[in-house]
C-alpha cells in the first residue's frame, strides 16, 4: 500500500517539474516529499496534490503522443486528407475504423507510417489501447478523496475541504467518461490502495457510480472563480452538470429500456444549469470566436488550457488545429492537410443554397476555399496562434470539453425525445439566434423540411465541428450505423461487437488476466 502511494507521488513531482500546467494556478513548487509521515499536513499539500492531478489529465490527453482526445475528430467522420496530405495515413486508417493497422504501426516508424516525424508515437496514439495512463488519473483523484478528510490538515476550513473533494470527484468522474467513450466497460476503483484485479463493469453502471458521486458533491462547487486564469480550467458547478447530461445521454444510448429516464434526468440537468448559474455563463458573441476558444471565458464550463506563454504546449496533434490552417493564417505553410467533404458541408450548411446567413460560415471558414481539397481549404475557428522557430505560427487554443452551448444543444436532444418539441425548438433557437441563423419555425418539421431530432443533430455539428465530439455523438445516437450522417457507416452487428471502441492493449490483459477484450478486435 505505502509502496503504491510512492509510486504515485513520485509520479506527480514528475508531472509537476515536466508539465507545464493551465496557467497561473499550475505554477507551483514541486513537493519536495510526499511521504506518509510528512505530507497532508497542510492546505497547501492538499492544493499541490490537486494541481498534479490535473497536471496528470493534461498529460495523458493532449501533450506528445496523448492525443486521445482528438481522435474523435478523425474516426468515422467528413475529415479527408487533402491532396497534400495523403502521407499522414493515421487520419484514412480513423476515417475507415482501421484500428488495428495503426496499432500495427506503433511499435517502430516502419511500414505505412514510415519515418514520419520520428514514429507516429509520437503523434498521439500511446493510449489508444493502453488504459493504464487513464487510471493514474483515477488513482491521483482517489488519493484526494481518500485523504482531504485528514485531521492532520490544520489550516483548512470544512468549506475547503469539501470543494477539493468535490473537485477530486470531477476529475475521476471525467476520467471515466472519457475512458468508457473510448473502450466501453471499464474497471471502475475508487480505492488508492485497491490493487485487486477488477472486471470490467457494465459501463451504464459506470456512469450510475460516477453519477451518484457527483450529484452529491456538485454543489460543493463554485458556479465561477474570482480569478479568471481558474475559470473553466479548474471544476466548476457547470462543469460537472455538463458531465452529468453527457453522461446521461450515453446511457441512454446503451440502456434503451430506461432511456425516458435518462432523457428526463438531462432535462433536469440542463434546467438547472441554465437557470441557476446567476449569469455567470453566456453565449459569447460568435464574433469574439477566438475568445471563445482561447479559453476561459464565461462560455467555457471546462477545459484544459494552453498559453505559449506561460510554456505550456499540446502535441501537435493533440487538436485538430494544426493541420486545418495554412498561410496567411500559419506562416511558411503553404497547405493544409484536411479538409471536409463537400457533401458533407452542403448538408450542414444546405440552406445557403436558399440564400439564408450563418456567422458560423463566416468566421469558421474562408469561404472561397470552403469546398477545396487541394489543400487550400482553411478551417478558422481556432486560429489563435503562437510563434515557433520551425513554423512561425502554431495553434494556441485551449482543449474545450465543455462549453455553454452544450447546456442547449443536449437538453434540446433530450426534450424532443420525451416529445417536447415546442421547448426543444426553443433551445436550439438560441444557438441559431446566437448564430445569426434562420430560426427554426416548425415542431416536428423544420421549414428546411428536417425532422426535428435531424435538425438537432445538424446543429449541433455545425457548432461543435473539429472540437472532439462528432464520432462520440455518432455512437450514442447510433447514427454511426447510417450513411446520411458519415460517410464511414459501421454495420449493427459491427456496433453490437464494439467496432466503436478502441483494443485493449495486451499489456493490460497480461497484468489483470479479468480484462477480456472487446470482442470486435479478436
Amino acid at each position: 500500500m505505502q509502496h503504491r502511494k510512492y509510486i504515485l507521488m513520485l509520479l506527480l513531482i514528475a508531472g509537476m517539474m515536466t508539465g507545464t500546467g493551465c496557467k497561473k494556478f499550475l505554477n507551483v513548487n514541486p513537493v519536495d516529499s510526499m511521504s506518509g509521515n510528512n505530507f497532508w499536513k497542510s492546505k497547501d499539500d492538499v492544493e499541490k496534490f490537486m494541481t498534479g492531478a490535473y497536471i496528470l489529465l493534461r498529460n495523458y490527453t493532449v501533450m506528445d503522443g496523448y492525443s486521445l482526445l482528438a481522435m474523435a475528430d478523425y474516426r468515422c467522420t467528413a475529415w479527408i486528407p487533402s491532396t497534400q496530405g495523403t502521407g499522414r495515413v493515421y487520419i484514412s486508417d480513423l476515417n475507415n475504423n482501421r484500428i488495428k493497422s495503426i496499432l500495427s504501426s506503433t511499435a517502430g516508424t516502419s511500414g505505412a507510417y514510415g519515418n514520419f516525424d520520428q514514429g507516429i508515437n509520437q503523434f498521439g496514439f500511446k493510449n489508444m489501447s493502453n488504459w493504464g495512463y487513464m487510471y493514474r488519473i483515477v488513482t491521483s483523484a482517489n488519493t484526494v478523496i481518500a485523504n482531504i478528510d485528514s485531521k492532520d490538515i490544520v489550516d483548512i476550513t470544512e468549506e475547503e475541504r469539501k470543494k477539493y473533494k468535490a473537485e477530486a470527484i470531477f476529475l475521476r468522474s471525467l476520467t471515466y467518461f472519457l475512458m468508457v467513450r473510448h473502450w466501453g466497460d471499464v474497471p471502475y476503483v475508487t480505492d488508492p490502495s485497491d490493487d485487486t484485479p477488477h472486471e470490467r463493469m457494465n459501463q451504464v453502471e459506470v456512469f450510475k457510480n460516477c453519477l451518484t458521486a457527483l450529484s452529491a458533491t456538485k454543489n460543493d462547487l463554485p458556479w465561477t472563480y474570482a480569478d479568471p486564469t481558474l475559470r473553466g480550467v479548474r471544476a466548476m458547478r457547470g462543469g460537472a452538470l455538463a458531465l452529468m447530461m453527457e453522461m446521461n445521454m450515453w446511457m441512454a444510448c446503451f440502456d434503451s429500456d430506461n432511456e425516458k429516464i435518462y432523457y428526463q434526468e438531462t432535462v433536469n440537468l440542463g434546467t438547472e444549469l441554465i437557470d441557476q448559474n446567476g449569469g455567470v455563463y453566456e453565449l459569447l458573441p460568435l464574433e469574439n470566436f477566438k475568445e471563445i476558444f482561447k479559453g476561459s471565458s464565461k462560455e467555457s464550463l471546462f477545459e484544459i488550457g494552453q498559453d505559449y506563454n506561460f510554456g505550456e504546449t499540446f502535441g501537435l496533434l493533440a487538436t485538430i488545429a494544426d493541420i486545418v490552417l495554412r498561410t496567411p493564417y500559419k506562416k511558411n505553410v503553404n497547405v493544409t492537410y484536411l479538409y471536409y467533404s463537400t457533401p458533407y458541408l452542403m448538408q450542414l450548411y444546405d440552406q445557403q443554397s436558399n440564400g439564408e446567413t450563418d456567422k458560423r460560415i463566416d468566421n469558421w471558414f474562408e469561404e472561397p476555399n470552403m469546398y477545396n481539397n487541394t489543400g487550400q481549404f482553411v478551417f478558422k475557428k481556432f486560429l489563435n496562434t503562437f510563434a515557433t522557430q520551425q513554423e512561425t505560427e502554431n495553434p494556441n487554443d485551449a482543449k474545450i470539453l465543455f462549453r455553454y452551448v452544450d447546456a442547449y444543444l443536449l437538453r434540446a436532444e433530450a426534450l424532443e425525445k420525451l416529445g417536447r418539441y415546442a421547448e426543444a425548438v426553443t433551445d436550439v433557437n438560441v444557438i441559431r439566434n446566437r448564430a445569426g441563423a434562420e430560426l427554426f419555425t416548425g415542431l416536428e418539421t423544420n421549414q428546411f423540411g428536417q425532422q426535428l431530432s435531424d435538425a438537432i443533430w445538424w446543429e449541433r455539428e455545425r457548432e461543435l465541428m473539429g472540437e472532439s465530439s462528432t464520432f462520440y455523438d455518432l455512437v450514442r445516437t447510433k447514427r454511426i450505423l447510417s450513411g446520411q450522417y458519415t460517410p464511414f457507416p459501421i454495420t449493427y452487428d459491427e456496433f453490437l461487437n464494439g467496432a466503436w471502441t478502441y483494443p485493449i492493449h495486451q499489456d493490460v490483459m497480461l497484468s489483470n488476466p479479468k480484462i477480456k477484450p472487446n470482442p470486435f478486435w479478436m
